[in-house]
C-alpha cells in the first residue's frame, strides 16, 4: 500500500531532470570506482523540534553538502516512518539515494535533514557504519505550540487516522487510540513529542557514540559552546559559523498555548514534560 502523504517541498521538471542526470553519473563513476566509505550525517528528531535550524546552521560549512526535506528522499523516509510494512519496496532504494547522494557531495560530506529518520536509524547505521546521527531535541511546549501554529505539521494530528494504527511516528498506538481520539491538537502533538523522546532516548543506547543529542535551548542560551561540542563531535576542521539567534522562541509558547492546553500537555508527558 502506498500511503499519500501530504504535499512537502515541490520539484519541477528541469529540477528533477537535473538530478536524474547527476545521478546517472554518479551510478557510472561507483562501477568503475567506489571510492571511500560513505559518512553521511543525519540530523534526526520530530517536527518543529530545531532540526530545520540546525540544517540551516550547518549547511554555509566548506566541508558539508547539505540536503533538507529534499524530494523523493524525505517523502520516502516519512512514509516508512509512518508504515514500517512499506520497508520492503522502499529502503532499498532510499539507500541506494543515499549512496549515490553522498558519492556526489565528494570531497564534501552529505548532510541529510529528513528528521523522521528518527525511526530508521539502524538501518541507516548498518547501512553507512561510518555515519553519524544528531538528534535534536527542544521542550514539549515549545514544540507544540510551534507544532499548532504550522499547518503542514499540524496536518497529521488533524488527519492521523488516515494512516495505519499503531503508528510510530505519532506515537499512536491500539492502547491509547480511543485516548487519542478525544485529545485536543495540543494533545495529540505532545503525544507525538514524547514519542520522540523516548527514541532519541532508545537511539543514545543503541547508537552509542555515533549520535550526539543537541537540545534547543542550550544551542540558544550556550551557542558558542554547543557549536563547539558539534564540530568535534562531526570532526569539522573549520569552526561552525555562529547563526542568528531568536531568544524570543524560547517563550513564545507562554503566549500561544492556553491554561488548559499546558495542564493538558502536562497531563499527558508527566515529568518528562521539564526535559529539553
Amino acid at each position: 500500500m502506498t500511503i499519500e502523504l501530504p504535499q512537502n517541498i515541490s520539484s519541477g521538471r528541469s529540477r528533477r531532470l537535473a538530478d536524474f542526470v547527476r545521478l546517472t553519473s554518479q551510478r557510472a563513476r561507483l562501477a568503475f570506482d567506489p571510492g571511500p566509505p560513505p559518512d553521511p550525517i543525519f540530523v534526526l528528531g520530530t517536527g518543529r523540534s530545531g532540526t530545520h535550524w540546525v540544517a540551516w546552521i550547518l549547511e554555509p560549512h566548506t566541508a558539508l553538502h547539505t540536503l533538507i526535506e529534499k524530494p523523493p528522499i524525505f517523502n520516502w523516509v516519512t512514509e516508512l516512518a509512518i508504515d514500517p510494512s512499506a520497508e520492503a519496496r522502499l529502503l532499498p532504494g532510499l539507500l541506494r539515494r543515499y549512496q549515490l547522494e553522498a558519492a556526489s557531495a565528494r570531497p564534501k560530506r552529505l548532510l541529510d535533514k529528513s528528521h523522521p529518520n528518527i525511526w530508521l536509524a539502524e538501518q541507516l547505521a548498518e547501512a553507512f557504519p561510518a555515519a553519524r546521527f544528531i538528534g535534536v531535541l527542544r521542550d514539549v511546549f515549545g514544540t507544540v505550540a510551534s507544532s499548532l501554529r504550522h499547518e503542514g505539521v499540524r496536518y497529521w494530528a488533524e488527519n492521523w487516522d488516515a494512516y495505519p494504527v499503531p503508528n510510530r511516528f505519532l506515537g499512536v498506538s491500539e492502547d491509547n487510540r480511543e485516548a487519542y481520539a478525544r485529545m485536543s491538537l495540543a494533545g495529540r502533538c505532545a503525544v507525538r513529542w514524547h514519542a520522540h523522546l523516548r527514541r532519541l532516548d532508545e537511539l543514545e543506547t543503541v547508537l552509542g557514540e555515533r549520535m550526539i543529542r543537541m537540545r534547543y535551548h542550550k544551542l540558544q542560551t550556550d551557542t558558542t559552546r554547543e557549536l563547539e561540542r558539534l564540530q568535534e563531535f562531526l570532526d569539522l576542521d573549520d569552526p561552525i559559523a555562529r547563526p542568528e539567534i531568536k531568544s524570543k522562541s524560547l517563550d513564545r509558547w507562554k503566549e500561544d498555548l492556553s491554561e488548559q492546553q499546558v495542564a493538558e500537555i502536562r497531563a499527558i508527558v508527566g515529568e518528562d514534560a521539564e526535559r529539553s
